[in-house]
């Protein structure tokens, strides 16, 4: 059967014709072993009654089934042995939905919201019988840069179980309330002690497990700018880099850890970055230690690891700075590291990634992987995901942890390359590749052809009628970006996510696209006196500068409805400071240019 979710379920059989309405007025029974009011929230939200009953004979097996419905817990059985797993069957006289643990219910619930949120509240009859390939699923939360305002955190955190993600690993820098090291705390954008503790709730709600990242080595800007820190630095012009054998390095990392870790409660894992840390051995301390940059690396980390158990957590580390270690090097690392091997592109990506997991593993090291749904790609100035590399990075990951049976992925999502570097763009423009990489973290096998009609239909409301037709043959799934200026008008839902990519293009024509004004102002300073160069500068700064500063109007005002001032002005300035530098230049040269700037203003 073709129905528009996402992720597709594994398995799904039609039951007949008549469609089944009327769902949402039925009173239903909610079995389950013991109390999870998550379980009762979610299918409060669908029907008009439920009764909760406890299952007889103690048997685990969570259930919900129609008023009248024969309780029929064999059904489970269908997905025993599986991640997350669920059978929902749905026909004109009743619902049933199986499960063997509360996560595989809750997914359950979320494919029947999909399901009436797509059929206008009528849904076909069929049968799912659906699971996880992967147990970890997971997205990412990058808080360096530009970043939700806090409303939309706890929206997207909520929206992850739509998707079946699990797990986000949440990068916060500087954004923890800290306790006793309180001056590491953003004096205006970290949360409060109660804000933080509601996002985690709402992650919980919705059967999110939040694994904390603390960077420990490197990218370490935000705490080595301190004074009392600075001496810490492998060296002194680099802020973002830690020594490992310099007294009181590893003191301050391990005071960090203990308050990340007392934030974080009930999360089992906490990770430690650790990588591209560009500078280490290249100090004295380092140079006198006799020992290599990889195994002062390993040694520093097995103290941190160390630290992170006695804290009750899983420390996990990037792969990076472990590369070209020798054998003997990596057989000294501690065996509890669960080591996450990025790698985010490259003509040898799925082989370079094979060597390290194949050398981690015959040490005795555990190994997730990780890809990425927004990075670096070459392309510092991008406002919205790379998207042909990261559909393909992804589909390499899934690959990969099939064939050397890899229980998780993280899909990272950067911001940006450091924290004092230019925002990619923001976290909304994301949401596309984020939520594909969801669906084949699900179902491995999931129709990729079919991706962008469902992804128009589920995230931004489009009719599944304006999605069908002989055109739609032609977009592959990387047309994602340059479809959603045409259908704009016809978005109904995540508008502003609509808007906002809107915004960027408009940016993009006359700043990247074309031929911006900046390729060809070398001229002007090479033939101040040339007729044809400044008329052909005038033309050229009336129609590009012109169309700019219409864009720049409206990207303010979608980034008023989407960021904080101060976030929204790091990122107009971050878009706008160059080709402004080349307007001053400009300005410099043809004097008169200011009639023609009002001029552009005006219209």
């Amino acid at each position: 059967m073709n129905i528009p979710l996402i992720p597709q379920p594994q398995v799904v059989q039609s039951r007949g014709p008549e469609p089944v309405s009327g769902i949402r007025g039925w009173t239903v029974q909610l079995w389950i072993p013991g109390n999870d009011v998550r379980l009762l929230a979610a299918t409060q939200g669908i029907f008009a009654g439920v009764t909760e009953v406890q299952e007889p004979g103690g048997s685990a097996v969570y259930a919900l089934v129609s008023e009248g419905t024969r309780f029929n817990p064999r059904m489970a059985r269908r997905v025993e042995g599986k991640h997350d797993g669920y059978v929902l069957i749905t026909d004109t006289d009743r619902v049933e939905l199986y499960a063997l643990s509360a996560s595989g219910l809750f997914y359950g619930i979320k494919t029947l919201e999909q399901l009436l949120d797509s059929g206008g509240g009528a849904i076909p009859a069929l049968t799912v019988a659906d699971w996880a390939d992967l147990r970890l699923r997971s997205d990412y939360l990058d808080l360096r840069t530009v970043y939700p305002t806090y409303e939309h955190m706890l929206e997207y955190i909520a929206e992850l179980a739509r998707y079946k993600i699990n797990t986000l690993i949440i990068e916060y820098e500087d954004k923890l309330p800290f306790r006793k090291l309180s001056f590491l705390r953003h004096p205006g954008l970290a949360f409060t002690e109660e804000e933080h503790s509601q996002l985690l709730q709402t992650a919980h709600d919705h059967f999110v497990t939040v694994i904390p990242k603390q960077q420990s080595f490197g990218h370490l800007e935000y705490i080595l700018k301190h004074p009392v820190y600075i001496g810490l630095r492998e060296v002194p012009e680099t802020v973002s880099e830690l020594c490992p054998h310099r007294a009181g390095s590893f003191e301050m990392m391990a005071g960090i850890l203990e308050e990340v870790a007392a934030l974080h409660p009930h999360s089992d894992y906490l990770h430690l970055g650790c990588d591209e840390v560009w500078t280490l051995g290249t100090c004295e301390d380092c140079r006198n230690s006799g020992l290599t940059p990889e195994a002062s690396f390993i040694r520093f980390v097995n103290q941190l690891a160390e630290k992170t158990i006695s804290l009750g957590k899983t420390p996990m580390i990037w792969h990076d700075m472990i590369m070209h270690a020798t054998l003997d090097e990596i057989a000294a690392l501690d065996k509890r590291v669960v080591v996450v091997v990025w790698i985010y592109g490259g003509h040898r990506m799925k082989a370079d990634a094979r060597l390290i997991l194949h050398k981690l593993r015959d040490a005795g090291i555990e190994t997730i992987g990780a890809s990425s749904v927004r990075c670096w790609d070459d392309n510092g100035d991008q406002n919205y995901p790379v998207i042909h590399n990261r559909i393909k990075n992804v589909l390499d990951w899934i690959q990969l942890a099939q064939s050397e049976q890899l229980e998780g992925i993280i899909h990272t999502n950067w911001g940006c390359p450091f924290s004092l570097g230019s925002p990619y763009g923001l976290f909304e423009t994301s949401r596309y590749p984020a939520f594909f990489a969801a669906e084949h973290s699900w179902n491995a096998k999931a129709d990729i052809s079919s991706f962008l009609a469902r992804f128009l239909h589920q995230f931004h409301g489009l009719d599944t009628s304006q999605l069908s037709g002989e055109e739609w043959a032609d977009y592959a799934v990387t047309d994602y970006y340059s479809l959603i200026p045409q259908l704009l008008p016809a978005v109904r839902k995540n508008r502003l996510t609509a808007e906002l990519i809107d915004a960027m293009i408009q940016y993009e024509i006359p700043a990247q696209r074309r031929s911006p004004l900046h390729t060809f102002l070398f001229r002007g300073a090479m033939s101040p006196g040339s007729e044809e160069v400044i008329t052909f500068l005038r033309d050229k700064y009336r129609s590009g500068y012109g169309d700019l500063f219409r864009a720049k109007q409206r990207m303010q005002s979608v980034l008023a409805e989407l960021l904080p001032p101060q976030m929204a002005e790091l990122f107009i300035r971050s878009r706008f400071y160059r080709p402004e530098l080349f307007e001053a230049d400009l300005h410099g040269m043809i004097t008169d240019l200011e009639m023609i700037e009002q001029k552009a203003g005006d219209s």
